[in-house]
């Protein structure tokens, strides 16, 4: 299977030239959402063609780390064309979410694979033993490779890893270097800010998501409302993909119309943050009887069933990068020293004994894709 049909989450020039313009910059980190852009991966061709390469071989199919190697090839073509640095910072995780799984145990329940176009139960594990093992491979490999940083976090989401990277700025934030992560998960939309963009794209479009730009994105229209309020709103209007309930009858242009009495209710996010943090009430004032038959569906639903709490908890990345920052939260103390390990020690291989280590771990490349990732 060639390497750009399992990701296939290629950016044109034309893009990567667009967000280059925005700034003027020499260099851009790029964040990938591993198992988002690799979508490709569950549909019925790629599973079986897996299943098949790695039957009766001694080697198992290593198109999955192959693919990545390509992409990552791509950009530094791109790059020594336009005179662009690059750095990239590929994160996914192993295992459910616990922090996620305590707050709702639907969490991404829809997401869980049943029968795999009804394979047996030899080939449905060969496929997930070979999925794990491109995942290993990826993980200690790209960790050896210049510019390149992988985090695997154990029973942790790790959408908000651009986030919390950005905003606790493990990474340049001060307009020197752009950042872009790329995933087509709306949640991700929080990543955007001041140099710092994402690259969605889906079947049908592709598009950038830049800051200022979030709420009228998720709010399909022009709006003044600030981007800091998105996890509001989308705990509002709840989240499918996630299996994250929002408010049964509200849309967008509910939203829209009680913002301002909501924020009246509730406070800033600051307060919304600090009430949540605390395992306060989300309003920081007794509801009265409101008058927007919508809003008071909001009120309502949130003092019987704290449904846009938990929404917003699910959501927001904010919420959980300060649950990672706790000092008392030991539960996320080895996803915090992960984290900041990965960001600090870098151990490169060179080419040559890195080529011979893939080559005998019977890894398939194109030629000369990983010379490349040296450069």
């Amino acid at each position: 299977m060639h390497p750009s049909s399992l990701l296939s989450y290629y950016p044109t020039y034309a893009i990567l030239d667009e967000i280059v313009s925005y700034g003027n910059y020499k260099k851009l980190n790029i964040f990938i959402d591993l198992k988002n852009v690799l979508q490709t991966t569950y549909m019925e061709h790629a599973i079986v063609n897996i299943v098949e390469n790695s039957k009766n071989t001694k080697f198992i199919d290593t198109s999955i780390f192959s693919s990545l190697v390509s992409f990552l090839s791509f950009h530094k073509i791109y790059g020594m064309k336009r005179g662009i640095d690059f750095n990239f910072i590929v994160f996914f995780e192993s295992g459910k979410s616990s922090y996620h799984k305590n707050i709702s145990k639907k969490y991404k329940i829809s997401r869980q694979i049943d029968d795999l176009y009804g394979l047996d139960r030899v080939d449905r594990e060969l496929f997930f033993n070979v999925l794990m093992s491109n995942y290993q491979l990826i993980e200690k490999a790209f960790n050896k490779i210049p510019s390149t940083t992988v985090i695997r976090l154990p029973n942790l989401e790790a959408d908000f890893v651009p986030y919390y990277l950005l905003s606790r700025k493990f990474v340049p934030v001060d307009g020197s270097v752009g950042n872009i992560t790329y995933s087509n998960d709306h949640d991700l939309w929080q990543c955007a800010a001041d140099h710092s963009y994402i690259f969605s794209k889906s079947a049908k479009s592709k598009k950038i998501i830049k800051a200022g730009t979030i709420m009228k994105h998720i709010l399909k229209k022009p709006t003044t409302i600030p981007d800091i309020y998105a996890p509001l709103a989308m705990g509002v209007l709840g989240d499918p993909g996630d299996d994250i309930d929002g408010i049964n009858g509200v849309g967008p242009s509910g939203f829209f119309e009680f913002f301002d009495q909501l924020i009246a209710m509730t406070g800033s996010m600051g307060d919304i943050y600090r009430n949540l943090k605390d395992n306060k009430s989300l309003f920081k004032i007794t509801p009265p009887s409101v008058v927007n038959k919508k809003l008071q569906k909001v009120v309502d639903e949130e003092i019987k069933n704290k449904t846009l709490s938990k929404a917003i908890r699910l959501i927001s990345f904010e919420l959980l990068s300060r649950e990672l920052d706790d000092p008392n939260s030991t539960e996320m103390l080895e996803k915090r020293q992960l984290i900041e390990k990965r960001m600090s020690d870098k151990e490169i291989v060179p080419l040559e004994p890195m080529r011979t280590a893939l080559t005998k771990l019977g890894v398939y490349l194109e030629e000369s894709t990983i010379d490349l990732l040296y450069i």
